[in-house]
């Protein structure tokens, strides 16, 4: 197995393990949610970056289709589930509304291109990916940014 391979197979499992910290319990504080808000961006961030890393392997003809189809799909898994159990919390009050919307309005964009890269690779269109994927690294730069700031 090559390097770039197993490495890939490393991320995407890093990537697996940060979608299944689930946010539970109830949200008493603003600062509380602004905490959990701050994690979710972080584990949406991890399937973002997994995607990257999964798209220039396939660009650069290192990773198999059936590979990068299953990787982008668990990177999207990971993000979209992120991102649902955070929207299921109820904000304490209406001064965390705003960051609600903020957060989602990034995740919602986050997944959508995570989407888009899944249904790209499970078409077998590799070849496109790249160009699809270019978007990823502004998303990936504004989660961090959002986790930096609230966490």
């Amino acid at each position: 197995m090559s390097r770039v391979v197993r490495w890939l197979a490393l991320v995407a499992a890093a990537g697996t393990l940060a979608g299944c910290t689930r946010i539970v319990g109830p949200v008493r504080t603003a600062e509380d949610y602004e905490l959990k808000a701050a994690s979710t961006a972080d584990a949406v961030l991890s399937g973002v970056r997994t995607a990257e890393l999964v798209v220039d392997a396939a660009d650069r003809g290192r990773a198999f289709a059936s590979y990068v189809a299953v990787a982008l799909d668990d990177a999207e898994g990971d993000a979209s589930g992120a991102a649902a159990t955070f929207a299921s919390l109820q904000p304490p009050g209406p001064s965390s509304d705003q960051l609600r919307d903020e957060l989602d309005a990034l995740t919602s964009e986050a997944t959508d291109a995570l989407a888009t890269l899944r249904i790209t690779a499970r078409r077998g269109d590799l070849d496109q990916l790249a160009a699809q994927a270019e978007p990823l690294a502004d998303i990936a730069d504004r989660l961090a940014a959002f986790s930096e700031q609230h966490g």
